[in-house]
């Protein structure tokens, strides 16, 4: 499209008894919104921010038992002017120095809700008027007692869709974590576990964030593992397995018909080729029915890594015969 022909059009719309009229209400409207926007300016405000909670300058060896906060809600009134700064970008972060705390007790430090609102307003500014806050106080246990390490139990059940397994182990970032305590750890307690977390339908490996289940009174380091579990889909496989009578008396043959049996099963792919094992298929002389002349077949020394492994036939027929002594001596 020819540009010079586009911007003549719009020449052309401007001049014209209709277009002068858009352009005169709009300038008008441009100076309606600036002084509405000065006069809001001078008006005073409320407003409700979240606050990001930073507590500095804790000294080497203190540990928090219970978790900080992390965010502090107030609702601030104040004009215009000084918070539109904050409505445009990023509200100001509350720092807390660790010796604005006041002490209770050798085990926990507190600090109360004047000095909080002192500090919130020092962020704001000196004309800011803190209406509200959440939480109006902030309490800590703390230990000077150094970490103990104990290993990580993870409570976790996982499912998969048809034709994929969970095979191998749980990889975790942490196999043990730092855990603190005001009185030491109980020799009762062996591990630490992850909360209960049940997946199901997975048919890929899955990396979860879980937490950690910190003690009453004590404190994990870190409260959170990341866990990968392996998922594999499953491919079919097959092989043939004579068959042996277990437990069968002295005295006794005895003899099956037929004497293989082919079992199917169902492997990890990264397991296909690496398929060492060797498993066993028996009958067992304990089985023997006298109402049948079948026997049902036992599968022993399957390895984990078999999934949903049958024997065809899962019955064989079999034949018992007594040994004869014959006595070859002569009076």
């Amino acid at each position: 499209m020819d540009i010079k022909a586009i911007l003549s059009k719009i020449k052309k719309s401007v001049n014209s008894e209709k277009g002068k009229s858009v352009f005169t209400f709009l300038i008008f409207l441009l100076i309606a919104t600036i002084f509405w926007f000065m006069m809001t300016l001078n008006e005073t405000v409320q407003r409700d921010y979240r606050l990001e909670i930073a507590i500095t300058d804790v000294p080497d060896g203190v540990v928090f038992l219970n978790e900080p906060p992390q965010y502090l809600d107030v609702s601030v009134r104040d004009k215009g002017r000084a918070l539109v700064k904050y409505d445009w970008g990023n509200p100001p972060k509350v720092n807390i120095r660790y010796d604005y705390f006041i002490k209770r007790g050798e085990n926990g430090v507190i600090i109360n809700q004047e000095m909080l609102t002192n500090n919130i307003r020092g962020s704001f500014g000196s004309g800011c008027e803190i209406l509200s806050m959440r939480p109006d106080s902030i309490k800590l246990i703390t230990t000077t007692r150094p970490g103990e390490k104990l290993p990580v139990f993870l409570n976790i059940s996982v499912g998969t869709q048809p034709q994929y397994a969970a095979y191998g182990d749980f990889e975790c970032d942490f196999d043990s974590v730092t855990v603190y305590s005001l009185n030491g750890i109980p020799e009762s307690m062996a591990n630490i576990q992850t909360e209960h977390l049940s997946l199901r339908n997975l048919s890929e490996t899955t990396t979860i964030n879980v937490p950690l289940i910190s003690p009453v009174g004590m404190r994990c380091e870190p409260s959170h593992i990341n866990v990968t579990i392996p998922v594999e889909a499953l491919v079919a496989k097959k092989r043939s397995l004579p068959v042996r009578f277990i437990n069968v008396p002295k005295g006794v043959s005895g003899h099956i018909f037929p004497s293989t049996v082919e079992i199917n099963y169902l492997v990890p792919m990264s397991m296909f080729k690496n398929d060492t094992a060797e498993p066993v298929a028996v009958v067992d002389y304990h089985n023997i029915n006298d109402k049948s002349s079948m026997i049902p077949v036992t599968l022993n020394n399957i390895p984990d890594y078999y999934f949903n492994c049958t024997s065809t036939p899962a019955e064989v027929e079999y034949l018992i015969e007594q040994s004869i002594n014959v006595d070859n001596s002569h009076d």
